[in-house]
């Protein structure tokens, strides 16, 4: 009895020593019950040299326990009860009963801080105490081993919670008869609980407390407008950055500045496919564009007027994208960054019925088929 009272003064010493040296920390009691279920077989003992198995009766007692919170996750817990009470039932030798006490101090920790369900796992050491053993020449000695609990806090009000938990115990005691040792007792007991607990201290409950508002955020500073760059043809790329600085108006363009879809300046004679002398300066600046953005593909569309059947006119404008892509690939760009494709007379820009329409009809389109990233 003399260590079990040592035992409980060095836990209370030190948690007043936590108390001390941080006040605003919050605290939590609960108090209810436990019903205990000791270890089947819990051992032996050897009387007048026969070996005699031992078990240990379940029983139930009042509990209760004060946690000390260092912070919204940590704890540490005294875990105490009334005396529990079990009847000892040795194989051939009769009943014996004992009373005693467990107090635990466990180390927890809270998972959902924040939330009104609260599961925690903790770890400790318990201090088994016997007494009123009987028959009198009984004697179960103290008992130190480790523990473990689980449980869940579930939240009721700003303060008080809902605690259920089950816990473990290691506990060997030496047993004595008339002074002799006779054997061990292994109660090892599993205990299941329900307290209700109290919350206090340390401001509001973390469950049901309603977070200060931020302060407010500085005012933003003010930033400059950028200054703008210099865009010669307007498609809103900068003139550093634009590798096709003369891209005509309205069209639409890549990163580079470079038209995804244009029309090129390409003459071709009146039902022919040759191309002329001065098409080739048109021709060279595809051939530099390609050389400059390899990641670009363009398929070449040919087109007529509407002179001639459909079906003349669909070869007619074959022919002619064709003569492009030849010379194209003449000039190094792979043809696999190249499709030649005849449309014939069935996509008009301008007019048939004039000279000039049918001469702006009788084009090459250069259409981009990458997505110009």
């Amino acid at each position: 009895m003399r260590k079990g009272i040592v035992f409980a003064g060095v836990v209370i010493g030190a948690l007043a020593a936590n108390v001390a040296s941080a006040q605003q920390n919050p605290w939590m009691v609960r108090a209810g019950g436990h019903y205990l279920s000791a270890k089947d077989n819990s051992g032996h003992l050897t009387l007048d040299d026969n070996k005699l198995f031992v078990d240990v009766d379940d029983s139930a007692m009042f509990t209760f326990s004060a946690s000390y919170l260092f912070n919204e996750h940590w704890a540490v817990e005294l875990f105490g009860s009334g005396p529990f009470e079990s009847d000892i039932k040795v194989d051939g030798a009769g009943k014996a009963s004992t009373k005693y006490v467990m107090p635990m101090v466990s180390w927890l920790y809270y998972w959902n801080t924040g939330g009104r369900v609260r599961p925690y796992l903790g770890a400790g050491i318990n201090f088994a105490i016997f007494m009123d053993e009987s028959p009198s020449d009984l004697d179960l000695n103290e008992a130190i081993g480790p523990a473990a609990v689980g449980g869940v806090d579930f939240s009721l009000s700003e303060r008080w919670f809902l605690s259920l938990d089950l816990r473990w115990v290691d506990m060997d005691t030496e047993t004595k008869v008339n002074g002799d040792r006779v054997g061990e007792i292994s109660f090892d007991p599993f205990l299941v609980g329900a307290m209700v607990g109290y919350r206090f201290g340390g401001g509001r409950s973390a469950q049901t407390e309603t977070a200060a508002p931020p302060p407010s955020p500085p005012p933003s500073p003010v930033v400059a407008a950028p200054t703008p760059c210099a865009d010669s043809d307007s498609d809103g790329v900068c003139d550093v950055d634009d590798k096709c600085p003369s891209t005509p108006a309205g069209d639409t363009v890549d990163q580079f500045g470079c038209s995804l879809v244009s029309r090129l300046m390409l003459f071709f004679d009146f039902d022919s496919a040759e191309l002329r002398p001065e098409s080739i300066r048109e021709l060279e600046r595809v051939v530099d564009f390609m050389n400059q953005l390899s990641v670009a593909t363009a398929l070449i569309e040919g087109h007529t007027d509407s002179i001639g059947s459909d079906a003349y006119n669909l070869g007619l404008s074959e022919r002619r994208a064709k003569s492009v892509y030849d010379y194209l690939v003449s000039r190094g760009i792979s043809p696999g960054r190249l499709q030649a494709l005849g449309q014939g007379e069935a996509h008009p820009i301008a007019d048939n019925g004039t000279d000039m329409g049918r001469q702006q009809n009788r084009r090459v389109m250069l259409i981009r088929t990458d997505s110009g990233a």
